[in-house]
């Protein structure tokens, strides 16, 4: 009876790993693109970096509480390599986002700039002995293409200078955090709360700073401003964030960065849904085409589980594990 059990146990487990293995990817673009509409809840009532703040100041304490419920322990390799991934990955890349908006610059000018991080990822760990060979190379002109014409024409007139600036070091500061994420590989016994936590506390010192420095760190007592504060803490970060490291463990940085191009698609069926905003046709075609080159780089993978998104080849690169 206990052999039986054990086994049934397995069984369940290893079933609900495959499931959230399987639907990982539409979690992280429906979640990551939710970052969206939290911010448009928040900008007529408050700046950015206030918004960001407060994002913070209610993530992060309640990722130290459960990992100190559940008694988790980290090392000072492990803790430098989360900070820096922290820093780049959301700190760098929401403020680089966040100011690029508040700069005036067109929300199809951000997603453009932000659709050339997987090509990026790509040829950076090519250098390292990841090639992807032709089927990645069109994938990626593929979800591209889909994203411009998701965006559509009209969407990326009139770009500022400083805005796009703003957006291409965001962009850039994500690539680099799934570029080290991929060759400086977190120990396996720490999972997605590990990195969640000490990336969310490392986020809400940058953001704490900034803020401060900028006299924006007083809250609105607008109570529209809670309600985009709990929407992104509850769906952009724990879930966005949360299915984006999932993704980038069990599949890999290409991958998770491939993912992406769906999002300004979704991101218009949010406004659509939640504000009335017209969703073109030509948004809904670019979605179409921007999946055709996910699945286009996104090979089957047999035999592939949790953690084995971006094992290495015998002849590639040394992980980066003595920073």
């Amino acid at each position: 009876m206990h052999c039986e059990y054990t086994d049934l146990y397995g069984y369940l487990a290893t079933m609900r790993t495959s499931l959230l293995r399987h639907l990982a990817p539409a979690l992280l673009v429906v979640m990551w693109s939710s970052g969206f509409v939290g911010a448009t809840f928040a900008a007529p009532v408050a700046p950015a970096t206030t918004t960001l703040l407060w994002r913070y100041v209610a993530a992060a304490p309640l990722m130290v509480v459960a990992v100190l419920v559940l008694g988790r322990r980290y090392g000072p390799r492990y803790l430098r390599r989360e900070a820096i991934l922290g820093a780049l990955g959301q700190a760098g890349y929401l403020y680089g986002v966040f100011r690029a908006v508040e700069e005036g610059l067109p929300a199809g000018n951000a997603a453009l700039l932000a659709s050339l991080q997987p090509a990026l990822v790509a040829v950076v760990l090519s250098r390292f002995g990841r090639r992807g060979g032709r089927r990645q190379a069109a994938g990626l002109a593929i979800g591209f293409a889909g994203v411009a014409l998701a965006v559509g024409p009209d969407a990326v007139a009139g770009a500022g200078v400083e805005g796009a600036l703003w957006a291409l070091g965001g962009m850039l500061s994500l690539s680099a955090a799934a570029v080290l994420g991929d060759l400086w590989p977190a120990p396996e016994e720490h999972d997605v709360l590990d990195s969640l936590a000490v990336q969310s506390v490392v986020a809400l010192g940058f953001f704490l700073v900034v803020a401060l420095a900028s006299g924006q760190a007083v809250p609105p007592a607008d109570p529209t401003f809670w309600l985009a504060v709990a929407w992104l803490v509850g769906l952009a970060f724990l879930g966005g964030y949360g299915m984006y490291l999932y993704v980038q463990r069990t599949r890999g940085p290409v991958a998770v960065s491939t993912w992406l191009y769906l999002t300004p698609a979704v991101s218009a069926a949010w406004a659509w849904a939640m504000f009335g905003e017209r969703l073109p046709l030509l948004t809904v075609v670019g979605f179409v085409v921007s999946l055709a080159g996910v699945l286009v780089v996104r090979p089957a993978r047999p035999g592939s589980g949790p953690g084995q998104g971006s094992r290495r080849t015998p002849d590639a690169a040394p992980a980066l594990t003595d920073w």
